[in-house]
C-alpha cells in the first residue's frame, strides 16, 4: 500500500469525525435501495461491481493511517436468498443493521435480496463517500450491467481539498445545542432501538421539496428551528470526478409560520454566498483525540434525547431525481429507489429524499425515545399529506 501509483488520498476532517460517529451509531452507513421486478444473475452483478469499482477506486478504500488507500478489491456482493426488507420498521431489519463484510476494514458492500420484490442494497460507510459519490458509483454499476462503459471517478479529492482551493468566505456558523426536534424527545430504552428508520412515498414531485419539508418541521416544533442542508461542493469544480465526501452543511434558521418560499430564498442566498465552505471542521472536533470526540458525541446525544436540545432540529438531504431506466438492467426492471440515511446519534432527524417516476420518496432516521415513535409517524403523515396537496396544486 505504500506504492505511490496506488490511489490514495488524505482522510478529511469531516471523514475523521465519522469514525467516532460510527462508534456511537453503528454501522453508520448510507444505503441506496433499488426495488424491482425480475432478477439479476449474481455473477453478472459481481462482474459489474468489479468493473465499476475499478473506475471508481473510492469504492475500494481501506484505512492506512491518516490516508484512504485503494485496496484493489471491489466491494463484496452478498446474496441473501429469499430475503426482503422489513417494512415499515426498517430500524429492526437485521440486513440493514448488519456490518459490512467480509472483513471489518471494508467500507462498501452490495446486497442482492432475492425475495419479493427483488432488491439491491448498496451500502457505503459515510467516511469514504457522500450521497452523490454513492450515486456516481451505483450509476456506473448499472452502466456496466447495461453493456456500457463506466464514466469513472478517480480524482483523489475530498472536501478539504476543495475548500483549500477556493477558500472560505467567512466564519463558521456558531453551533450550540439549543434547537428542538419536531418529533420531540424521550428517555431511551436500553432494550429498544435507539434510532427509528421510517418511510413515506408521495405520488407527486415538484419544486422546493427541501424548503417545504423544513417549513413543516418548524410548524410542528412550534418554535425557532435550524435545519442543516448538505451542499455538494462539486458545484464549485464541475471538472472533478470523485466519489469522496464533498458535502458540507448549510444552516438555515426558521420559525413557525415561515413560508417555504422564504426558506428557499434563504437557501439560495446561502449558496450564492458559498457559506457551506465555512463549515469544514466547524468546532475543531477533528483535532481532538478520538476518545474525547466520542465523549462529546455521547453528551450531545444525551442532551437531545433527554432535554430536546440539539445542534440542529434536522438534516434534510436531497439526492436528486432518478430515472428508473438508469437503475434497471437486462432481466431486472426497477420499480422504486430509496435513500436510507445513516443514524448519527447527534441529529434528532435526518431526512433522505429522492425522486423517481413522478414520485417523491422520503426516508428518515430519527432518534428514538419514549413517545417518539408515535410523534414521528404523525409528523411523517403531516409531511406526506401536505406535500401531496401542495405539490399537486402547484402543477395545475
Amino acid at each position: 500500500m505504500s506504492n505511490d501509483t496506488v490511489f490514495r488520498r488524505r482522510i478529511s476532517p469531516t471523514e475523521r469525525l465519522y469514525f467516532s460517529t460510527r462508534d456511537l451509531a453503528p454501522p453508520f452507513l448510507m444505503q441506496l435501495v433499488v426495488h424491482g421486478n425480475g432478477g439479476l444473475d449474481p455473477a453478472e452483478l459481481r462482474r459489474a461491481v468489479t468493473v465499476a469499482s475499478a473506475a471508481n477506486p473510492g469504492s475500494r478504500l481501506v484505512r492506512d493511517g491518516d490516508d484512504w488507500v485503494d485496496s484493489g478489491t471491489a466491494a463484496a456482493v452478498r446474496v441473501v436468498a429469499g430475503a426482503s426488507l422489513n417494512y415499515p420498521a426498517l430500524e429492526d431489519d437485521p440486513i440493514l443493521n448488519s456490518p459490512i463484510g467480509p472483513t471489518p476494514e471494508r467500507t462498501c458492500e452490495v446486497l442482492l435480496l432475492t425475495g419479493d420484490p427483488v432488491t439491491i442494497v448498496f451500502r457505503v460507510f459515510h467516511g469514504v463517500m457522500d450521497g452523490m459519490g454513492v450515486r456516481m458509483w451505483v450509476s456506473d454499476i448499472f452502466r456496466v450491467l447495461q453493456g456500457q462503459e463506466p464514466l469513472g471517478a478517480a480524482d483523489p479529492i475530498a472536501d478539504a481539498d476543495i475548500v483549500a482551493r477556493i477558500g472560505a468566505p467567512g466564519k463558521p456558523t456558531l453551533v450550540l445545542p439549543v434547537y428542538p426536534s419536531a418529533a420531540g424527545c424521550g428517555r431511551q430504552d436500553r432494550a429498544a432501538s435507539h434510532w427509528l428508520l421510517r418511510n413515506r412515498t408521495i405520488p407527486v414531485t415538484g419544486k422546493g421539496t427541501v424548503a417545504r419539508v423544513a417549513a413543516i418541521l418548524a410548524a410542528q416544533a412550534e418554535t425557532k428551528c435550524r435545519i442543516m442542508i448538505p451542499v455538494d461542493l462539486r458545484r464549485h469544480a464541475p471538472e472533478i470526478r470523485t466519489t469522496a465526501n464533498l458535502a458540507l452543511p448549510l444552516f438555515i434558521d426558521m420559525r413557525p409560520g415561515d413560508d417555504w418560499r422564504g426558506i428557499n430564498a434563504d437557501k439560495r442566498s446561502g449558496l450564492q454566498a458559498n457559506r457551506e465552505l465555512n463549515q469544514l471542521d466547524n468546532g475543531g472536533l477533528a483535532k481532538l483525540p478520538p476518545f474525547v470526540v466520542r465523549g462529546i458525541l455521547r453528551a450531545a446525544n444525551w442532551l437531545g434525547a433527554r432535554l430536546d436540545l440539539n445542534i440542529v432540529s434536522a438534516t434534510v438531504s436531497y439526492m436528486g431525481r432518478f430515472e428508473l431506466d438508469e437503475v434497471s438492467a437486462p432481466g431486472f426492471t426497477a420499480t422504486a429507489v430509496r435513500g436510507l440515511p445513516q443514524h448519527t446519534g447527534i441529529m434528532p432527524l435526518l431526512f433522505g429524499i429522492v425522486e423517481y417516476d413522478g414520485q417523491t420518496d422520503i426516508t428518515v432516521s430519527c432518534r428514538n425515545g419514549e413517545g417518539v415513535e408515535a410523534r414521528l409517524e404523525s409528523l411523517l403523515d403531516r409531511i406526506a399529506s401536505t406535500l401531496e396537496h401542495d405539490l399537486s396544486n402547484a402543477t395545475l
